[in-house]
C-alpha cells in the first residue's frame, strides 16, 4: 500500500477505540452481577444541590452514600448491611431480592469472600425528595472487576428514608442494560497511545454533554507528518444499535456498526477516501485489562480488492499525573 493509501485508510478502516488509526502499524506499509460492589476512589460522585433545594438534606444523603461506599471498600459486610433500614431490600440486575439486614449481610459476606479486589464508583445522576423523610437517588454503579479488570456499568435507583435521624437505604434496585449501550464503552474514556518505529498514534475519548455521545479526537504522526480527525460513537435511538462515525480532516469519512462477541468488540467498518475509493474492514478490539487492549484489523478491502490482515497491536492508556 502506498503512503497515500496508508494515509486515507487511516480513516476508513478504523472504527472505535483508536481503530481509526491503527492501520499505519501494518508490517511493511510506509505510510453480571452481585450486591452493589466494593467502592474505589473517588467513591460516590458528589450530589449537586440547586439553591434552596434542600441542600442540607442532600449533603446528609451524600454522606450516607459515601458511608456505604466506604464500608464496601473495606469489605465490611455488617457495615454495608447497616446502610439499609432494618427491613430494607435490594434487588440485583438478575431480579434476586434480599430483604432485611440479616439477608443483606449474608449476601455481602458471600460476595466479598468470592470477589477479591472488586471496586465501585457510584455516579449520581439526580436526587429528589418525594416527601420530607424520603429521597430518591438515581445513578449508575460502575463496577471494576478486580484491580485492572473489566468495567461493568449498570443503572441503579436508591430510595433513602430518614430513620431515627439518619438517612438509610430503604429500597435499592439495579438494572443491567437492555442490549449494548454507550455505558458499556465507558472503559474507553481517557487517552490512549501506540507506537512503532516512525509512527505514533494518539486518541482521546471523552463524554459529550449529558453523556449522550462519546467523542474521540485522534492523530497519527508518521515520518514527521501528522494526520488528524474525530469520531462520534452513538447509540441509534431508532434501533438501539451502537454506531460510530469518523471524519478525517483531509476529507475522508467512515461509519461502522459495533457489536460484542464475548470479551471482544467487533467493528464492521466502511468508508470513503477523499479521492472516492471505498474501504471496508472488520476491526477487533480485545481488552487486556483496564489500561490496555489488543487491536486487530482483518477482512480489509479497497474498492472490493482484498488487502492483507494487519498484525495485532497493543494499545495502552496514557495515565495522567495525580
Amino acid at each position: 500500500m502506498s503512503r497515500k493509501q496508508t494515509r486515507i485508510a487511516v480513516l476508513c478502516y478504523g472504527c472505535l477505540a483508536t481503530a481509526a488509526v491503527w492501520l499505519v502499524f501494518s508490517g511493511g506499509e510506509s505510510a453480571r452481577s452481585a450486591p452493589p460492589t466494593k467502592g474505589a476512589e473517588p467513591g460516590a460522585a458528589p450530589i449537586s444541590a440547586a439553591p434552596d433545594d434542600r441542600p442540607a438534606d442532600k449533603e446528609s444523603v451524600q454522606k450516607a452514600l459515601d458511608g456505604f461506599v466506604a464500608a464496601f471498600r473495606g469489605g465490611d459486610a455488617k457495615a454495608v448491611a447497616g446502610s439499609w433500614t432494618t427491613e430494607g431490600e435490594y434487588t440485583d440486575d438478575e431480579g434476586t431480592t434480599y430483604r432485611g439486614r440479616a439477608a443483606l449481610e449474608k449476601a455481602y459476606t458471600e460476595f466479598f469472600s468470592k470477589n477479591k479486589g472488586h471496586s465501585l464508583e457510584v455516579e449520581v445522576d439526580s436526587v429528589r425528595f418525594p416527601s420530607k423523610e424520603t429521597a430518591v437517588v438515581e445513578g449508575h454503579f460502575k463496577l471494576r472487576k478486580s484491580k485492572g479488570g473489566e468495567l461493568v456499568v449498570s443503572r441503579c435507583s436508591l430510595l433513602y428514608a430518614r430513620e431515627d435521624g439518619a438517612w438509610r437505604i430503604a429500597i435499592a434496585r439495579e438494572w443491567a442494560s437492555d442490549g449494548l449501550t454507550l455505558r458499556d464503552l465507558e472503559w474507553l474514556i481517557g487517552t490512549w497511545e501506540a507506537k512503532r518505529p516512525g509512527v505514533t498514534v494518539s486518541t482521546k475519548y471523552e463524554w459529550t454533554a449529558n453523556k449522550a455521545f462519546i467523542r474521540c479526537t485522534f492523530s497519527v504522526t508518521q515520518d514527521g507528518t501528522t494526520h488528524t480527525g474525530m469520531q462520534m460513537i452513538v447509540r441509534d435511538p431508532a434501533n438501539g444499535e451502537l454506531q460510530q462515525w469518523t471524519f478525517e480532516d483531509s476529507g475522508g469519512i467512515g461509519s461502522a456498526d459495533i457489536t460484542r462477541d464475548g470479551k471482544k468488540w467487533v467493528i464492521t467498518a466502511r468508508g470513503t477516501a477523499p479521492d472516492g475509493r471505498t474501504l471496508t474492514a472488520t476491526n477487533i478490539m480485545t481488552p487486556i485489562d483496564a489500561d490496555a487492549f489488543m487491536f486487530h484489523s482483518v477482512e480489509r478491502a479497497v474498492n472490493d480488492e482484498g488487502q492483507p490482515d494487519l498484525p495485532p497491536v497493543k494499545v495502552t492508556r496514557v495515565k495522567t499525573k495525580p
